[in-house]
């Protein structure tokens, strides 16, 4: 025997037990205090990138509002505010300024950038339809093409595209190609351009464009 009464065990079970809880209540105290203490950082990262955002925006709308048609502050914005719909108003400016006259290779840069750093944006297919309008305008209609095919457009702009390729094959005098593009446009049905292809192809194959016969007409 260690000369202890069984009260005095007892006693010391019970404080042992009452230890063993305290310090289990502490761990679970401090387990919610640091999760408290990181969930308070993130809110207030998250709130910090929120107004950044907000501030970013603002300083872009802001600038671009006052930019007018100043080149030089114009493209200060998108190296200022890379990524917010002011740096995406400011390229499609200054790309509308370049193509108005006539500098085509430069309004095709801003065209290009707007379509890469925004490719999930509303203008990104129209941007891609500018940049192959700026290839046609220096003439490089084999380029223009590539363009038109290799990117996937979605609603009116898919229809703009095919249409611009029909053109283009006009102008190439790839009438083939050109018709091919029409069979999918049907309101190029009564275009006068597409006559006029359909009669260039007869033309190059050395026929004439075939008449009705007045007496099978009228015994239909």
């Amino acid at each position: 025997m260690s000369g202890l009464t069984k009260k005095e065990l007892r006693h010391d079970a019970v404080h042992e037990e009452l230890e063993k809880i305290t310090v289990t209540v502490v761990k679970k105290r401090n387990s919610i205090l640091l999760g408290v203490l990181i969930l308070l950082v993130v809110c207030v990262a998250v709130f910090q990138i929120i107004n950044n955002k907000k501030a970013k925006k603002a300083g872009a709308d802001f600038n671009l509002a006052n930019a007018g048609t100043n080149s030089m502050a114009l493209a200060e914005i998108p190296n200022k505010y890379p990524g917010t719909h002011g740096a995406r108003g400011a390229l499609l400016r200054m790309a509308a300024a370049a193509a108005s006259s006539t500098n085509y290779a430069l309004a095709r840069e801003y065209y290009t950038r707007v379509a890469k750093e925004y490719p999930e944006d509303e203008y990104a297919d129209a941007a891609w339809l500018s940049v192959a309008r700026c290839y046609v305008g220096e003439g490089d209609y084999d380029q223009a093409v590539n363009v038109l095919n290799e990117k996937l457009m979605k609603g009116k702009h898919a229809d703009n595209a095919k249409y611009l390729l029909f053109k283009i094959y006009a102008l190439q005098g790839k009438d083939d190609e050109a018709l091919a593009i029409a069979d999918e446009l049907p309101d190029l049905k009564d275009s006068p351009l597409l006559e006029d292809v359909a009669a260039s192809i007869v033309r190059r194959k050395g026929g004439a464009p075939e008449e009705a016969d007045p007496e099978a007409e009228s015994s239909k």
